[in-house]
């Protein structure tokens, strides 16, 4: 009785499974005619809904700076010049700091702030991480709409993004695209590694929120490629992360500080492992080595392939960089293969932060102007001294830049004596100066990337050759960086 009911049942059965199918292609098939209107309504609120979370978290920055001219730039290599820049940045704490790109301030002598509402402030700079290209600027706002860098988010290849920013100054500007890739480095060589989008980025954009259709951060607008120094699809963004750790150190320190190894290293290609004949694929090869720095004291040697560092093992030159951003104080462990042998050395690196941008920033004539010898100048103190990696013989004035006229000198150099007399500061420099007699020989003792040598401009220009600071006006820059 059972077999005869399971015998009537399976014709019945296999109909409603073909019914079945066919109602499924056909419901599926106007799902799918429906789909392009129905999703477009879905992104579009998504959108929406996230331009009005985000928007009040984005600022457009406005600053004026001075910088030493070089290549590109209309006046002569050295030549300090004025300009005026337009960049993006967002509140990242509720008391008003803001966080952006370091080359959007670079020189940067005065910053502000413009917001959604339209409030302006002047900011400060409260500190510059060169590596990553990061600056966190200090406002006077208070209880503001900001991103919260502690929470996490994950982009995907292929998510949907917004980019913001005020790309050639219109601000609070928002692009929609992809994520195109995660991780893209721009070089082997190049340990940094950025978020990829073809969403539309132009000069303006630097310094933005790349967020995802939740309104969460991704990271931080910063370059393009591009052949035309416009939108070509190719922006790159600094993910969240190494956004995060840089602003922990900026708030608290001024600066990002990274251990500092003393050796040079490079990435192994094909071609460095045949010729060398390396016993590894993996690592990171060390190409010199500094005679007073932390690895000559631990042992190591020019040729040798890093593949440890403390409890981190390095593939590549990225793996070493994310290594020695999280290397405590002390001494580590440091695994390195010398020929066919691996080695197990200790390293006690030095922890420093890279100097400020734009030692120039700051310059005015009555502080800096050598007028005798056409140059702006400072007093190279003890900290500035560090920052530009010591002198061979103590004191002196650093030059910072030159006024269009300048006597022998260049931007970096140290002047450590006029003639015979000694100078370590401004003051005794061009007090040294005018002791020199009209048309009497005029010798500078120069220190110049640690030679020392003397300059012999001849007598010094007359005060009507000088030449004031130029100005030109800039709206960024339209190779990588905007």
């Amino acid at each position: 009785m059972h077999r005869s009911f399971l015998a009537t049942r399976v014709p019945f059965l296999s109909a409603m499974r073909r019914q079945h199918q066919l109602w499924m292609q056909g419901t599926l098939g106007l799902f799918m005619f429906a789909a392009p209107g129905f999703a477009g309504e879905r992104i579009g609120a998504s959108t929406e809904r996230v331009a009005a979370e985000v928007a009040p978290k984005v600022v457009q920055i406005l600053t004026q700076s001075v910088k030493v001219a070089g290549a590109g730039d209309e006046q002569p290599n050295g030549v300090l010049i004025s300009e005026r820049g337009r960049g993006s940045g967002f509140f990242v704490s509720a008391d008003g700091y803001v966080l952006t790109n370091a080359h959007v301030v670079a020189n940067a002598t005065h910053i502000r702030v413009n917001t959604q509402g339209g409030t302006e402030y002047t900011a400060t700079l409260a500190g510059v991480d060169v590596d990553n290209d990061l600056a966190l600027l200090k406002t006077e706002a208070r209880d503001v709409a900001y991103f919260d860098l502690t929470l996490d988010a994950a982009p995907r290849q292929g998510q949907l993004v917004l980019a913001y920013g005020s790309p050639m100054g219109l601000a609070q500007s928002a692009s929609l695209g992809l994520i195109s890739a995660l991780d893209r480095q721009l070089s082997p060589d190049d340990p940094r590694a950025y978020l990829q989008t073809d969403a539309s980025m132009n000069p303006g954009n630097s310094g933005g929120p790349l967020v995802d259709l939740d309104g969460r951060l991704l990271g931080v607008n910063t370059m393009i490629l591009s052949q035309s120094g416009g939108s070509e699809g190719l922006g790159f963004a600094i993910p969240l992360l190494v956004a995060r750790r840089s602003f922990a150190a900026l708030r608290v320190h001024g600066s990002a500080s990274r251990a500092q190894l003393g050796l040079q290293p490079r990435s192994l290609t094909p071609e460095l492992i045949a010729g060398l004949e390396l016993k590894v694929r993996k690592g990171v090869l060390v190409e010199d080595v500094d005679p007073n720095g932390p690895a000559s004291a631990a042992g190591v040697r020019p040729g040798d392939v890093i593949v440890g560092l403390g409890e981190a093992t390095i593939r590549t030159l990225r793996d070493l960089y994310t290594a020695e951003y999280e290397m405590p104080t002390g001494t580590s462990d440091l695994a390195v293969m010398r020929g066919a042998d691996m080695r197990f050395l200790r390293i006690t690196p030095l922890f420093t932060g890279k100097p400020q941008p734009g030692m120039a920033a700051g310059v005015n004539e009555k502080e800096n102007l050598v007028f005798g010898l056409g140059v702006y100048a400072t007093t190279l103190t003890e900290a500035l001294a560090a920052k530009i990696g010591g002198t061979r013989i103590g004191p002196g004035v650093l030059v910072l830049a030159l006024t269009g006229m300048s006597a022998g000198a260049e931007p970096g150099d140290v002047i450590h004596a006029v003639n015979h007399t000694a100078v370590d500061s401004v003051e005794a420099l061009r007090d040294a100066l005018d002791s020199v007699a009209a048309g009497a020989p005029l010798v500078l003792q120069i220190e110049r990337a640690g030679v020392l040598s003397y300059v012999t401009p001849g007598t010094l220009p007359a005060a009507a050759q000088l030449k004031r600071t130029s100005s030109t006006v800039k709206n960024g820059n339209v190779s990588l960086r905007f």
